[in-house]
C-alpha cells in the first residue's frame, strides 16, 4: 500500500470483522442518513435565523411561527447528526483508519475544536428552542445565530479533514513544515468549492423537507401550510440553479483523473446522469405543486427524488474518494476475517436501531402536533 516515495501508515493489522461489501454498504447507509439531518441542522439554523429576524415584525406571523417551530426541532435535528455522524466516523475508521489518523493529526488543532463547537452550537440550539416562544427576542437570535457560525465551522473542518485524507501525497511535507498540527488543506483548489457546494445543498433538502412538512401542516391550518409549500418550493427552485452552478466549480476543481469517471467509466456516468434526472425531476415536481391552489401529492414526488439524489450523491463522493486513493491505497488489499456471529449480532441491532430512529421522529412529530394545536 505505498507508491514510491509516498509513505502511508499501514492499515490495521487486524483483519475486517466483515466482507468489505457489507461494510462499505453500511458506511454510506449510515453516511446518507447523516447527511440528511446535517442538512436539516444547518439550513434549518440558517433558516431560523432569517425567519426569527422576520417574525419579530407583526407583519410576518407566518414567519414567527416558522422559527418557533424551527426553534423546537433544530435540538433534534442536533442529535441525530451527531449520532448518525459518529457512527459513519466509525466505519471511515474500520475502512480508512490509517489515512483518517494521520490528516486527522495534521489539522489537529481544528479538529480538537470539533468538540467545543458542537457543544456550543448544541447549547445554542438549546437556548433558542426555550426562548423563542410567541417572539423570538434580539438574545435568542444572537445566541442561534452565534450556534450556526459553529455548525458552519465544523462542517468546514470537516471538508479540510476528509479532503486531506484523500491526498497522502501531501502529508510528508507538510509535517516537516509544521509538525503542530495547526494545517488546513486550502492549497486544494476543490476545498472551496466543495464546501460551498455543501451548504448550499443543505438548503436544498431542507427546504424540500420543509415542503413536505407544509402539506402535512396543510391539512389543519391551510393558510400555513400552503404558505410553507410555496415559499419552500420556490426557495428549492432558486436553490438548484445555484447549486448546479457550484456543482459545475467543484468538478472542473477536481483532478481530470477523478472528474473523468463521471464522464468515462460507465457506472460513474450512470450515477451521475441519473442524479441529474432526479434533480431535474424534483424541481419540477416541486414548482409545479407547490405553485397550485392546493398542495398537491407532486410535493411527495418530488422529496422523494431529492432523497434519491441525495443516496446517488453519496454514492459519488464514495466514487471520488476511491479515484483519489486508487495510486495510494485500495481496500481490496486488506485481509478480511468475516466474524459472522458477531455481524448477525451488529445487523439485528442496526435495523432495530432503525426502527427505533423511525418511532422517535413518529412521536416527536405528533408531540408537535399537539404542541400547535393546544397553543392555538
Amino acid at each position: 500500500m505505498f507508491q514510491p516515495n509516498i509513505p502511508i501508515p499501514a492499515a490495521d493489522p487486524m483483519p475486517l470483522p466483515g466482507p468489505l461489501w457489507l461494510l462499505k454498504t453500511l458506511l454510506l447507509v449510515v453516511f446518507f442518513l447523516h447527511v440528511l439531518f446535517m442538512n436539516c441542522t444547518l439550513a434549518g439554523g440558517l433558516t431560523a435565523v432569517f425567519n426569527a429576524i422576520r417574525g419579530r415584525s407583526e407583519r410576518h406571523p407566518l414567519s414567527r411561527r416558522l422559527s418557533a417551530d424551527l426553534g423546537r426541532a433544530l435540538p433534534v435535528f442536533v442529535a441525530f447528526t451527531v449520532t448518525l455522524g459518529v457512527a459513519a466516523l466509525l466505519f471511515v475508521q474500520v475502512l480508512y483508519g490509517n489515512l483518517l489518523y494521520t490528516s486527522s493529526i495534521l489539522v489537529g488543532v481544528y479538529w480538537f475544536s470539533v468538540i467545543l463547537l458542537v457543544i456550543l452550537g448544541y447549547y445554542g440550539y438549546y437556548y433558542f428552542s426555550a426562548h423563542s416562544g410567541e417572539k423570538a427576542t434580539i438574545e435568542s437570535i444572537i445566541v442561534l445565530s452565534l450556534a450556526v457560525i459553529c455548525f458552519l465551522a465544523i462542517g468546514f473542518i470537516f471538508t479540510n479533514n476528509m479532503s486531506l485524507m484523500w491526498s497522502p501525497q501531501k502529508w510528508l511535507a507538510m509535517y516537516r513544515a509544521r509538525p503542530s498540527g495547526a494545517h488546513l488543506n486550502l492549497g486544494d483548489l476543490s476545498v472551496v468549492p466543495r464546501y460551498i457546494h455543501t451548504i448550499v445543498g443543505a438548503f436544498g433538502v431542507f427546504t424540500a423537507a420543509l415542503a413536505h412538512y407544509g402539506t402535512l401542516r396543510f391539512k389543519k391550518d391551510r393558510e400555513y401550510g400552503s404558505w410553507l409549500v410555496r415559499r419552500a418550493s420556490v426557495v428549492f427552485a432558486g436553490t438548484t440553479v445555484l447549486q448546479f452552478l457550484i456543482g459545475m466549480w467543484f468538478l472542473m476543481s477536481l483532478p481530470r483523473n477523478v472528474a473523468l469517471i463521471f464522464f468515462r467509466d460507465g457506472v460513474g456516468v450512470t450515477v451521475f446522469g441519473v442524479a441529474l434526472l432526479a434533480t431535474l425531476a424534483a424541481t419540477i415536481l416541486l414548482l409545479i405543486g407547490g405553485t397550485a391552489k392546493e398542495p398537491s401529492p407532486l410535493i411527495h414526488a418530488g422529496f422523494g427524488m431529492v432523497l434519491i439524489t441525495v443516496a446517488l450523491m453519496v454514492v459519488m463522493r464514495d466514487m471520488v474518494r476511491t479515484a483519489y486513493l486508487q495510486p495510494y491505497f485500495q481496500l481490496s488489499r486488506l485481509q478480511v476475517f468475516p466474524q459472522t456471529g458477531i455481524i448477525i449480532v451488529f445487523l439485528l441491532t442496526f435495523v432495530g436501531g432503525l426502527a427505533t430512529l423511525v418511532w422517535m421522529l413518529r412521536k416527536v412529530a405528533q408531540a408537535r402536533s399537539h404542541q400547535a394545536a393546544t397553543a392555538k
